[in-house]
């Protein structure tokens, strides 16, 4: 196999297998948990009562909205590596690891107080994931992908914050 075919099936000649295969792990991993966080917030939408109820209703939206388009794009960089993102229920459930919860008997202010907890989860996760220097020395557009994730979601936890204030 000549060099040109071998970039046509790796992304990156530098990058082995394996690495590919542990960093899209962890994608994969990610993509579990941002599927468990954006269910919990569609259904926490779909649940919310009270005084507040339009502002926070429209917020979420905003909020599941968001971690729909990180999800495409978590997909997308999985399939960037050339591997296969989870895609069935199933296997989200098998490798996430944030907590289900119904919201139909939450406050307003527990349904927040989860969805910031959970969103500080996945900043721990992605912080300890870009922290492995070997996983992404041949690998620097994921791991820039990864940061600008934990960007986002540090802004969603502060969003989050500010509407428990």
């Amino acid at each position: 196999m000549n060099s040109i075919e071998r970039n046509l099936k790796r992304p990156s000649a530098d990058m082995d297998t394996q690495s590919v295969k542990t960093v899209t792990m962890a994608l994969n991993d990610l993509l579990a948990n941002e599927y468990a966080l954006f269910t919990k917030t569609l259904n926490y939408h779909w649940n919310i009562t009270g005084p507040r109820f339009h502002s926070l209703h429209q917020f979420l939206e905003e909020q599941y909205t968001s971690l729909l388009k990180m999800m495409d794009s978590l997909a997308e960089r999985v399939r960037i590596l050339g591997e296969a993102p989870v895609g069935t229920v199933k296997m989200m459930y098998e490798r996430m690891s944030l907590k289900e919860r119904d919201g139909s008997n939450l406050s307003s202010n527990e349904m927040l107080t989860e969805l910031f907890l959970d969103n500080m989860k996945i900043q721990s996760f992605i912080k300890e994931t870009i922290s492995n220097e070997n996983l992404f020395s041949k690998d620097p557009g994921t791991e820039d992908y990864l940061v600008s994730i934990l960007q986002k979601h540090e802004n969603m936890s502060w969003m989050l914050k500010s509407h428990l204030d």
